[in-house]
């Protein structure tokens, strides 16, 4: 990441969003996904993004409306604690259902506990149900935000919460000439009490990292414009604030470990709270290792593709157990030092596992005569070279899961 006053550069893993914009015959703009897909995939994505240098485990998602981000974060593995949170408290009571666990979560449980609570409150509201909240969503919400309310806006969320991270987006207003007699009063909603510029977001964005030095910012667009129209810029714009300890930046300030609340605001009203089912793994780190080896050893164990004719041995890529372990914070180091301290023996990439046990022996009554030629030759025992296609299917079954969730599209997101 590029450092830069309080800029720093922000691209999405993956690749990005695979979007398209284009005109119909009728003449109206359409997006593909559409364009509150592309917010919701984009936040998801920046969220589970592996750059950050702290974990984020609990989510406020302000502005929350008919909860629909829930769907989404609520499936990041790593995540905790999430608040759904706005002030129409009836409209959540109609969509307070969609935080209920479904069957499916509990017949696959998650392995991390998951608390999920719908809460009436404001973003200028300083409660204790804000702290230790480490990323704070606030998707088109600014733009219907009182000047007053807009002034509070940054104490809250940059001087009170300190987020690790936070997303906030908001229209273009520069895009909307391309809604030419679409919207009824100028803007994209009868609620909007302003849309900005590109360059007025900036100024906002930046006025708070000077007010708050702790932060950096990046920006990026989503809803792209028509080739034709390519300098309006982008239909939605974000901002990405990050604390600078998520950068390997200096902290100009201590943060407030639960700073004063605001007594006019005691709690939010809780309209719904549940907690997700999950299994409670205890095993230690090496028995995790050790048991997912010995896993792996017995699925790949008398796979031709691994047996070596020469030294009649088998020889296990050790790469799936060394991913695994770095899913659970270890080390390239602790996985030989774990599979050393259980005997199990290491040669250069491999795994090298005898021919058969020594209390194999039906195994060994049994085995084949590998150095008969029509064995290796026929239909059943080929040996003959692979593709590369022929040979991932033969492993595709001996990989571990690593429990790594990837949002590949954004069409995922209900």
């Amino acid at each position: 990441m590029t450092k830069t006053n309080d800029m720093f550069s922000y691209r999405l893993p993956n690749g990005g969003l695979i979007t398209k914009t284009y005109i119909t015959n009728e003449g109206q703009i359409k997006f593909d996904p559409p364009v509150y897909e592309q917010r919701y995939s984009t936040a998801v994505r920046i969220i589970e993004d592996p750059c950050w240098k702290q974990p984020l485990k609990k989510i406020v998602d302000f502005g929350c409306a008919e909860v629909r981000l829930l769907q989404l974060i609520r499936r990041i593995p790593f995540v905790e604690h999430i608040l759904e949170v706005d002030i129409d408290a009836e409209l959540l009571k109609v969509h307070q259902q969609k935080a209920i666990p479904l069957i499916s979560d509990y017949l696959q449980k998650r392995e991390n506990p998951l608390r999920v609570e719908i809460l009436v409150g404001s973003v200028t509201d300083a409660v204790e149900q804000l702290y230790d909240v480490d990323v704070v969503i606030a998707l088109e919400l600014i733009e219907h935000l009182h000047k007053e309310e807009l002034e509070k806006f940054p104490e809250n969320v940059f001087g009170f919460v300190q987020p690790k991270l936070a997303i906030v987006s908001t229209p273009n207003s520069e895009f909307n000439v391309l809604f030419d007699g679409l919207l009824e009063n100028g803007f994209r909603h009868h609620d909007h009490k302003f849309e900005w510029t590109r360059d007025e977001f900036k100024k906002w964005a930046h006025d708070i990292c000077k007010k708050y030095p702790n932060y950096s910012v990046a920006f990026m667009g989503l809803g792209k414009p028509p080739s034709t129209h390519r300098k309006i810029g982008y239909s939605t714009q974000m901002a990405i604030f990050a604390r600078n300890d998520m950068l390997d930046r200096p902290l100009r300030h201590e943060i407030v470990k639960n700073p004063p609340v605001n007594t006019e605001a005691a709690s939010y009203t809780t309209i719904y709270a549940v907690d997700f089912p999950y299994n409670k793994d205890e095993r230690s780190k090496e028995q995790k290792i050790i048991d997912e080896t010995r896993y792996f050893i017995s699925q790949s164990r008398h796979v031709p593709l691994y047996f070596n004719r020469e030294r009649f041995i088998y020889q296990l890529p050790w790469k799936s157990i060394l991913e695994y372990t770095i899913s659970l914070g270890g080390t390239e180091k602790e996985m030989f030092d774990i599979l050393e301290a259980n005997g199990i023996k290491v040669e250069g990439d491999f795994i090298i596992l005898p021919e058969y046990d020594d209390d194999d022996d039906d195994y060994r009554d049994d085995i084949v005569d590998c150095d008969d030629d029509d064995y290796w030759n026929n239909s059943a025992g080929s040996q003959q070279p692979r593709s590369d296609d022929e040979l991932s299917q033969l492993t595709l079954g001996c990989q571990l899961n690593t429990s790594n969730t990837s949002y590949e599209s954004e069409e995922n997101w209900d």
